[in-house]
């Protein structure tokens, strides 16, 4: 059964262990509190994965039903699902306080209460950065998504041109002797001819566009065909 109770946020460096020039300035005693306070949410999480496994009952001497395997992992990650929302809640009422009174510098803020404020501010600043980085990102989805619908209606406007294009050479074929004295016949190929030559300069252009938009949003082109197509087909 491949599902984790590992909470991701046990990856990251906690205050007792923060990066360089982030350090709080911790006590001793508090760094200890910070030290048995993981080691504390490690053994509830082993914890919590004896019992999930406990809870469920499986022959593993006989055929295992992918059923019994759904229901396993369903009660793994409704296990897991609620640890990590009580330590959610539980670090976030631990928390409230402590902030609080860091921004509003209350007068029985302590020491290390009031330590929190540039550690706050850089939060939030991190906080903004990725909002912004965020909008870019969907701004740059949604002109991707204009692009590629005005180059599929390009290529469909293309296609057409190309079908009366051919047709009228098949019509001039069949009547050459007619065709080649005809001016009407004559003005209206000039004419189609004319304009799928624009049609396809402007599906350059939007091919362009579109490619300089995927290759310049951040996004995994080369894993996606699609994508791929977009960037270095070169018609």
């Amino acid at each position: 059964m491949d599902v984790s109770m590992a909470d991701p946020r046990d990856a990251e460096p906690r205050d007792g262990a923060p990066e360089e020039g982030t350090e709080l300035p911790l006590s001793e005693k508090e760094k200890r509190i910070l030290e048995l306070y993981d080691r504390l949410l490690k053994l509830e999480v082993e914890l919590a994965l004896t019992k999930a496994r406990q809870g469920v009952t499986i022959d593993v001497s006989g055929e295992v039903s992918s059923e019994a395997i759904t229901e396993a992992k369903d009660m793994l990650l409704e296990a897991r699902a609620s640890w990590m929302l009580r330590n959610d809640v539980v670090e976030g009422v631990m928390m409230v306080n402590p902030i609080i009174k860091a921004v509003h510098s209350g007068t029985d803020a302590s020491p290390i209460e009031r330590d929190l404020l540039p550690h706050i501010e850089l939060r939030d600043e991190a906080s903004s950065a990725i909002a912004k980085k965020d909008t870019e990102r969907q701004r740059l989805d949604d002109e991707l998504r204009r692009v590629q619908l005005e180059a599929i209606q390009t290529s469909k406007r293309n296609a057409a041109l190309a079908a009366e294009v051919l047709s009228l050479a098949e019509a001039a074929n069949r009547n050459k002797a007619e065709a080649v004295d005809d001016p009407a016949m004559k003005e209206e190929i000039a004419r189609l001819e004319q304009e799928l030559k624009a049609s396809r300069q402007k599906w350059k252009v939007m091919k362009g566009t579109a490619s300089a938009v995927v290759a310049g949003s951040g996004v995994d082109w080369v894993q996606d065909a699609e994508l791929r197509d977009i960037v270095l087909d070169p018609d």
